[in-house]
């Protein structure tokens, strides 16, 4: 379980004891987990913002739950050597991580608490996502919101170490901020009020960086989306409705129209077998992409605008054609 413990005392400068320990210790971008062999939180996972039902626990006001999410899958990893040798003392907000029981201390600063981590790593190599998946990660996310946050784990980091627990006195603080005074880093070996608390000599996974997914808007992204080879591209869009699925239906009913328009305008056929071959040559479809442009509030709340991009095998437009004429 976490220590955690309330200190007050002020040097001769007015700045606490936590304050003087913040303000030297490290705060790394990335989140401590339990060693483990396997990445645990899986590379590629979203992080989830804690939202209450009802009336909030404090203690959860601002931390993360992982979630996996069939989007995940679209991201391939590399890994890379490192040879990374550190001890560090990491300063760590709430939030990702907050709960996973490593033996960190909590410190009260600024009206806050901090968690700080004493440790000794020997990184070993790092999974990092290979950029060049991040464009079907972004597709999926685009066509697929409810499956994707705003953050994902980007890179997950390997080696052996050792964590440090504190005794929790002024005393033993003190003696921390000297030793970090006089030699510019911690010591964990030769600074008196630590002791280690566990360790791992076989390479585990025991830590993840976090990176934002930025997604283009629905409109610059579907301007960007490429002609296909083969295929002939129609672009649906819908009118502003209250209902997120009736919007997607009401762009896949104007791309619909479009394929009707284009056999007219193009084939020169008319008719009620115009509009029931495009409906089937539509829902054939399989690699269309829908996305939602930001919702604008109403006064009878938010609605939703959708867009719409379908390829159409060309090759079954003159089939269908063919089979009119």
């Amino acid at each position: 379980m976490t220590l955690l413990f309330a200190l007050a005392t002020a040097h001769a400068g007015g700045t606490s004891l936590p304050d003087r320990l913040a303000e030297r210790a490290t705060q790394p971008d990335v989140v401590l987990t339990p060693p483990i062999s396997e990445p645990s939180p899986a590379a590629g996972s979203f992080l989830v913002p804690y939202t209450p039902e009802g009336e909030p626990d404090p203690k959860k006001v601002g931390t993360f739950e992982v979630a996996p999410s069939s989007c995940s899958t679209e991201l391939a990893f590399k890994s890379v050597t490192s040879s990374e040798a550190r001890e560090e003392l990491w300063m760590l907000d709430s939030g990702a991580g907050a709960t996973v029981g490593l033996p960190q201390f909590g410190v009260k600063i600024g009206g806050g608490t901090k968690s700080v981590a004493g440790i000794s790593y020997t990184l070993q190599d790092k999974l990092i996502v290979d950029t060049s998946s991040l464009k079907k990660l972004e597709a999926c996310c685009m066509k697929n919101p409810d499956k994707c946050t705003e953050h994902y784990i980007a890179e997950v980091w390997r080696g052996t170490g050792q964590l440090h627990r504190i005794a929790g006195t002024d005393a033993a603080l003190k003696t921390s901020l000297k030793a970090l005074d006089k030699l510019g880093k911690i010591d964990f070996g030769a600074t008196k009020g630590w002791s280690m608390s566990s360790t791992w000599e076989d390479p585990q996974y025991f830590a993840y960086r976090v990176q934002r997914l930025q997604l283009p808007s629905c409109t610059s992204y579907m301007n960007d989306l490429p002609e296909m080879q083969g295929k002939v591209r129609f672009a649906g869009v819908s009118k502003r409705t209250l209902s997120e699925q009736d919007a997607r239906r009401d762009a896949r009913s104007d791309a619909r129209q479009q394929l009707v328009r284009y056999l007219g305008e193009e084939f020169r056929i008319e008719g009620e077998e115009v509009i029931s071959r495009a409906e089937a040559l539509i829902s054939g479809v399989k690699d269309g992409l829908t996305c939602m442009d930001e919702p604008t509030p109403s006064p009878e709340g938010a609605q939703h605008l959708a867009r719409v991009m379908m390829y159409v095998d060309a090759a079954a437009v003159e089939a269908a054609v063919k089979e009119m004429k």
